[in-house]
């Protein structure tokens, strides 16, 4: 802009007369005087610039390519391993077994004596431990590695001529055991724990009764099985409830017999071993490799990062892809999703919507791949990666994850309560290290933004500066006008301000801006703002835009304003001095 009054003189000048006492300053009266300003069309894909690594990226959908604000990575568990646990027994206390003769028999006229069952004492064995691994809730069955109980049964005093058998030996035992390889002559009910042993020869008046079980089945052994805060109680009482005794001795040896014959019974046990377990597990799972990293909005473009912007996405997505190691077991995985946004002030929390988890089935099989889109609503159309076995988990509130006043610092992800829930499996091998739950994620935001009274807002602002020359320095506004026309090609209503500044770069105080209004694709509209006041030092302006969408379709590179046409118009007053 450039204004050079001239001022024309004629006639004579007498040198004699003395003028300095005349006003030199000529005040030239301005009215809108036109200032040729020329602006290319503004394209979208200028005001959001892409850099490498940038947050926001170009991705197609339906064919289109558009704006979103993406981020991925890897997610991945601590190996899966349920420890095993040993139960020991203490040392088992000696019991015995007293027999006397059968009342009908003559001692005088047989080599072979029969005697009766009188009494017995019983013996505790107790297997325990409290170290059983916390993620087992219940058990209803073990297996175990080969545990033998083992009950010597000796008697002393007999002349060493003297053979011993035992015709029918019935003991209480403990119930619940898995015995597979019974000897021929034993019979075990594990309901009711009643083991019998029938013809047990006592070869140097020694008998043995071993059986060896390799499981525990908890509903038949009733109380005597237990697990309760990680305390593991096997406990029974053994004891012989009913016996014979056949005694054969030469005849000349018969009066040294005593009238009772007592058996001493010594038990030994080996450590109760587990190798499977049956019943409920709970298993939290662990590992650095489900820490996610925050996502970084340092990147985002001016358009977004202005301090009044408030985004709130019509359909951000968060995907999961994921294995289960567990479906072998018929074992399900879940997790809890919680978002934040940081900002100075400190986080804003969001979860999924009440009663919404991410449910990794057993449908599958182990590799999967079970994939999630955590969403408002269902994708129409999801991303292309993660669509087979797609399901759909309510986030409502991910919508507002970016709104507030200018876009968070970070967003924060995190998994809450990774776990395999509560549940019964069968047969779970103990110290196995089973491989992790892993998989992929991404955060998948197209800026398709919500509409409404509660919907977006983006200030967009830009300055064009350098006018301020010698000329403006003499010029006061008081008022300024610009007129364009508009083409537009975004979905998004735009309200138009335009704010003076001076030669310091600051907005100049004590001015009102009469702003214009965009339409959502706009095509050829006449917009004009005005700026009244009293505006000196000009050096420029700078145009904010306020938009609320009113369309959720997503922003694509292909959206472009133009301004043409554009008059500058200024009204106020030039001032200078002549010579």
């Amino acid at each position: 802009m450039s204004l050079s009054p001239m001022l024309l003189l004629t006639g004579c000048i007498d040198n004699s007369y003395d003028l300095s006492d005349i006003d030199k300053t000529t005040q030239v009266n301005v009215n809108d005087l036109v200032v040729p300003v020329n602006i290319d069309a503004i394209e979208l894909s200028e005001i959001i610039k892409i850099d490498e690594g940038s947050k926001i990226k170009i991705v197609e959908i339906d064919g289109k390519e558009v704006y979103a604000v993406t981020e991925s990575g890897t997610i991945h568990s601590d190996p899966i391993d349920v420890k095993g646990f040993t139960a020991i027994s203490p040392e088992i206390q000696p019991a015995h077994i007293d027999f006397v003769p059968h009342q009908t028999q003559s001692r005088a006229q047989s080599e072979t004596l029969d005697y009766d069952f009188k009494t017995s004492t019983d013996q505790e064995v107790k297997f325990s431990t409290t170290d059983v691994d916390e993620s087992i809730k219940e058990i209803t069955s073990l297996d175990f590695k080969p545990m033998t109980i083992t009950m010597h049964m000796t008697t002393a005093g007999l002349d060493n001529s003297a053979t011993i058998m035992l015709p029918n030996l019935t003991f209480q035992f403990l119930k619940g055991l898995v015995i597979p390889d019974l000897p021929q002559n034993y019979k075990y009910n594990p309901e009711t724990g009643i083991l019998t042993v029938e013809n047990l020869d006592c070869p140097n008046q020694e008998g043995v009764v071993s059986i060896t079980a390799v499981g525990l089945n908890f509903e038949q052994a009733g109380d005597e099985a237990s697990l309760k805060d990680r305390a593991f109680e096997f406990k029974s009482n053994i004891e012989i409830t009913d016996a014979k005794m056949k005694l054969t001795i030469p005849t000349d040896k018969i009066s040294t017999l005593a009238d009772q014959i007592r058996f001493d019974i010594n038990t030994s046990v080996q450590e109760l071993e587990p190798t499977y377990f049956s019943g409920k597990i709970e298993y939290k799972l662990e590992g650095d490799g489900l820490s996610i990293d925050p996502v970084s909005l340092s990147d985002i473009p001016d358009f977004l990062s202005n301090d009044d912007t408030d985004l709130r996405l019509a359909n951000p997505q968060i995907y999961l892809g994921l294995n289960n190691p567990m479906a072998t077991y018929g074992l399900n995985a879940e997790t809890g999703i919680e978002l934040a946004s940081v900002r100075a002030g400190g986080k804003t929390s969001f979860g999924l919507n009440s009663g919404e988890l991410v449910r990794i089935g057993t449908n599958h099989g182990v590799d999967g791949p079970y994939n999630f889109v955590l969403s408002p609503s269902m994708p129409q159309k999801p991303l292309t990666s993660y669509a087979t076995n797609l399901s759909h988990v309510g986030f409502s509130s991910l919508s507002d994850v970016l709104a507030g006043s200018g876009l968070p610092e970070s967003i924060e992800i995190s998994l809450v309560n990774p776990q395999l829930p509560l549940q019964t499996v069968n047969r779970f091998k103990l110290d196995s290290t089973i491989p992790p739950i892993d998989g992929t994620w991404e955060f998948f935001a197209p800026l398709a933004l919500k509409t409404g009274a509660n919907g977006s807002v983006i200030v967009y602002s830009k300055t064009e500066d350098g006018w301020y020359s010698e000329d403006l320095d003499k010029l006061t506004i008081k008022t300024l006008n610009i007129e364009a026309d508009v083409d537009s090609d975004l979905p998004l209503g735009a309200t138009l301000n335009v704010y003076p500044i001076n030669k310091d770069g600051q907005k100049i105080p004590n001015v009102t801006v009469t702003p214009a209004t965009i339409s959502a694709n706009a095509k050829g509209e006449r917009l004009s703002m005005t700026v009244t006041g009293v505006i000196r030092d000009l050096d420029g302006v700078t145009y904010e835009a306020v938009v609320k969408p009113g369309s959720e379709e997503a922003l694509s590179p292909q959206q472009t304003i133009r301004l043409s046409n554009i008059k500058a118009k200024v009204s106020g007053y030039y001032l200078t001095d002549f010579e």
